[in-house]
């Protein structure tokens, strides 16, 4: 029965008797649990032996236990709460209401998911990567993330997985939005709850391309009306797709309000992939002895962080510096990238763009996209062509 238990048990809840909890657990571990193995054990207060037998002798029905664990945990929430609610209180003078708000969310948040936790007992961890492996051994296909259907990509990085964040660098005009737009296109369709946060363009904008990459017309002319009458009649077939993707277009926005809105569509709706559009553009209150590197460290440390949290894959698109169209070899390096130091440490993957055609009108790779993953956190690394076409916006394999 006590070690039916264990996984709905946190010491804490025992208040007083946290201390006895903790022994009792020690014991089962070394010995399995008994009266005469907790009573003799050394971390047992000796002072409060009378307080043991008090307990051995005390009556219980085993079929209370689920109530009563119940019990214990409401009383638990109800003192952290009178905790959170009486420091809360204690700082509205001073303190900015949005601040004090998003510190109340934090903490709430962590009430709901530390239930259950034990960090002294790793044998749950083990047992669930035993589980884990087991699995993908039976079924290697679910070693995968969430697959963005373009082919290559998904076969370096297996996938998107939850809880990374990764992020997509390149010079301007090198199909980095158009890129992440198929991305989230495809894995709407296939059934992710996917959001982009646009900082650089309008929704207006993103629409437009949206449904000229979907409708495969030509986007200059479904910006200015000259469509033909057919394919206008097409467009409301799109419409209930388009609505089920989350954009939001607020200029200004701060990493901790960005984080904030992922972590209210997680609860709200349901979330698994994220696209922030520019990491650069992303507010950051200023620190002493700031400078831009610093600030993209802290934001990028922020994004991770949202999607270990919330269970969700980050994306972020990154600028690089305009130093590169004076460069022989234009295609991009990590060093490249705005705030490259910050980024790099944070990112389990760094993927960069690259048009030979933007550069080289006569090229032989007109039309393609050189997608170059130059890391991924304990996994391969290399690179992937995409056929871009320009006149539709559209992603697709390249073959």
């Amino acid at each position: 029965m006590f070690r039916e238990c264990l996984p709905l048990l946190k010491p804490d809840l025992f208040l007083d008797y946290e201390w006895l909890y903790r022994v009792m657990r020690n014991v089962d571990d070394s010995e399995g649990l008994t009266f005469a193995g907790v009573v003799r054990s050394k971390e047992c207060p000796v002072e409060r032996l009378e307080d043991v037998k008090m307990l051995k002798e005390t009556f219980f029905n085993e079929n209370r236990l689920p109530a009563l664990i119940k019990e214990m945990k409401r009383t638990r929430i109800k003192r952290d709460l009178y905790v959170i609610g009486t420091e809360m209180i204690s700082k509205l003078g001073t303190n900015d209401a949005d601040d004090i708000l998003r510190e109340v969310q934090k903490e709430i948040m962590y009430l709901q998911t530390s239930e259950g936790e034990d960090i002294s007992d790793t044998s749950g961890d083990v047992e669930k990567w035993f589980q884990y492996i087991m699995e993908i051994a039976e079924d290697p296909t679910k070693a995968f993330g969430m697959l963005t259907g373009l082919t290559k990509i998904d076969s370096i990085l297996t996938g998107l997985h939850r809880q990374h964040f990764s992020v997509l660098g390149g010079y301007t005009s090198m199909g980095k939005t158009a890129i992440v737009i198929e991305m989230l296109l495809r894995m709407n369709a296939a059934g992710y709850k996917c959001a982009m946060f646009s900082l650089e363009m309008s929704k207006r904008d993103l629409y437009n391309r949206m449904m000229s990459s979907l409708m495969q017309v030509n986007s200059r002319d479904l910006k200015m009306g000259r469509l033909l009458k057919e394919q206008y009649q097409k467009i409301p077939n799109f419409k209930e797709q388009l609505k089920s993707l989350y954009i939001d277009d607020t200029r200004g926005l701060t990493a901790d309000q960005i984080c904030d809105k992922i972590k209210y569509l997680k609860r709200k709706q349901g979330l698994d992939f994220v696209v922030v559009d520019y990491i650069q553009d992303v507010g950051e209150t200023g620190e002493t002895n700031d400078n831009g590197g610093s600030a993209i460290a802290r934001i990028c440390r922020k994004l991770r962080k949202s999607a270990l949290d919330d269970d969700v894959h980050v994306m972020g698109l990154s600028q690089v510096s305009r130093a590169i169209a004076s460069r022989e070899d234009k295609r991009p390096k990590v060093s490249d990238l705005a705030g490259s130091t910050g980024i790099e440490t944070s990112a389990d993957v760094i993927m960069l763009a690259y048009r030979d055609e933007y550069y080289n009108p006569d090229t032989n790779y007109k039309g393609v996209v050189e997608i170059d993953i130059v890391k991924h956190r304990n996994g391969e690394i290399g690179r992937a062509n995409l056929r871009f076409d320009k006149t539709t916006q559209k992603i697709s394999d390249y073959r």
